[in-house]
């Protein structure tokens, strides 16, 4: 089981303050995280009672002593969702598991106060207790575990839930968050934070590389397909700005990119390695922490020096399948990449991409004109306007002949398993969930007369 103890139980003194970055005014792909509108509907979902699928873990200490007197910890499980992780989950260690007392999930009560970095309050509240079951150490349902697992609503307007805050920078933090749990029956409370679980980002392995050329060095996440065979796709994906940082986590678990490693995906890939790169800063930096206003980035030549390292350090991955895609600030680096190495990537997923058309040249156009792309954008989106980047481009491209094209163009956002309405940014939630399957005009994009999702599509490109 992954733990991330070091994230979440620093002190509250801890600085967490990351350089300013000067934005120049703007504030497009300002944040990656799932800022709802006020006209979202749902901001609780219930959750199943089942434990969440995780590795096996070492046996507690003491988990087959008798009952008796256990320590005041509790342990966190974080779950990614559609909008982004929240703390779903509380475990925590009793005397008598088998006890109805400890079983009734009205008996307790769970209350969470948040802190920054500089010890400043970010809210409190009570967090709502759904369901209780006997568990081990980890949340795993078990009949002779000495633990019990709360399981907590979540939603994608529950703050109480996250484990986020965002700096004035925009970029993610981890925010200290403090529970109480209490069993009125009992009369006991658990108040110690011990360990917090991560199940849905176990199949990432962690790493960081160094560009030589520039000395930039960025942490990374990866995944290799089980089998190990030949021929196998990369795919690329570019996180949004407020994912950037040095803590990979924010980049595993700030939106749902644990969707590329499930059975779903994986298998219309026939197993596909995953590489998430993480720029310190914004993929957007012009080298002085400040936005670029002319398409540079000095992070591409260095991402590309990543790319070609992993290929040639993974001899599975077929070098005519490598897609590149990303969000936000994570499109504006695709597009970059694609137009300043127009015949390396096989296709390429622009999502909400922040790359001004202004900025493209006719020769440029010219020269991606034959490359498969898929752009995905919401008509209603507050931050990168449509109109100005994903929109001209791709208009551009059709008059240029390109015929491998198509554009997945939305009025608005909306979980399609939660209801809630999202800002018109968050179109990545259906690139990365897979739903994308329909073109400029609506009609559905179809392969050889057969109706293709996004991820089917990506699929069968091939240099």
């Amino acid at each position: 089981m992954k733990k991330r103890n070091g994230a979440m139980r620093f002190g509250r003194l801890t600085a967490l303050a990351l350089a300013m970055i000067v934005a120049l005014g703007l504030t497009a792909c300002s944040s990656d995280s799932s800022a709802t509108t006020a006209a979202e509907n749902a901001t609780e979902a219930q959750e199943e009672t089942t434990a969440p699928a995780v590795l096996e873990t070492e046996t507690a200490e003491g988990q087959n002593e008798e009952p008796g007197a256990v320590e005041p910890a509790y342990s966190l499980i974080q779950n990614v969702y559609n909008w982004g992780s929240n703390y779903s989950r509380i475990i925590i260690p009793v005397s008598d598991a088998a006890s109805l007392d400890y079983l009734d999930a009205d008996a307790y009560s769970v209350s969470v106060e948040r802190f920054d970095g500089e010890n400043n309050s970010l809210g409190a509240g009570e967090r709502t207790v759904q369901a209780v079951y006997r568990s081990d150490e980890a949340g795993n349902e078990s009949l002779e575990g000495n633990y019990v697992t709360l399981v907590m609503g979540v939603g994608a307007s529950s703050t109480l839930a996250s484990p986020y805050y965002n700096l004035e920078t925009g970029l993610k933090a981890w925010a200290v968050c403090d529970y109480t749990v209490e069993n009125a029956v009992t009369g006991e409370t658990w108040n110690q934070l011990d360990t917090v679980y991560h199940p849905d980002e176990e199949g990432f392995d962690t790493a960081s590389f160094t560009d030589e050329a520039s000395g930039i060095t960025m942490s990374y996440a990866s995944y290799e397909p089980e089998g190990g065979a030949e021929g196998r796709p990369l795919i690329v994906w570019l996180h949004g700005f407020g994912s950037g940082g040095t803590d990979i986590g924010f980049v595993t678990g700030g939106m749902m990119v644990t969707n590329f490693i499930t059975d779903e995906i994986q298998d219309i890939f026939g197993g596909a390695y995953i590489l998430l790169p993480q720029a310190e800063t914004m993929w957007m930096d012009a080298g002085d922490n400040t936005y670029s206003t002319d398409g540079s980035s000095i992070y591409a030549e260095p991402v590309m020096a990543l790319i070609a390292d992993f290929v040639e350090n993974n001899p599975g991955i077929d070098p005519n399948r490598i897609y590149v895609g990303g969000c936000s600030n994570g499109g504006y680096l695709t597009m970059k990449l694609v137009l300043d190495n127009p015949d390396y990537f096989a296709a390429a997923f622009p999502v909400c991409e922040y790359y001004l058309d202004e900025w493209i040249t006719d020769e440029q156009i010219a020269e991606i004109a034959d490359l498969p792309l898929w752009f995905v954008h919401c008509q209603a989106d507050p931050s990168v306007d449509p109109t100005i980047t994903s929109v001209p481009t791709y208009e551009r491209l059709l008059a240029a002949g390109a015929e491998n094209l198509h554009f997945s163009y939305y009025e608005s956002i909306v979980d399609p398993e939660y209801g809630n309405t999202y800002n018109g940014h968050n179109s990545w939630v259906y690139s990365l969930l897979n739903l994308c399957s329909t073109d400029f005009d609506g009609s559905p994009v179809t392969v050889d007369g057969n109706e293709v999702t996004l991820y089917e599509w990506l699929n069968l490109q091939s240099k």
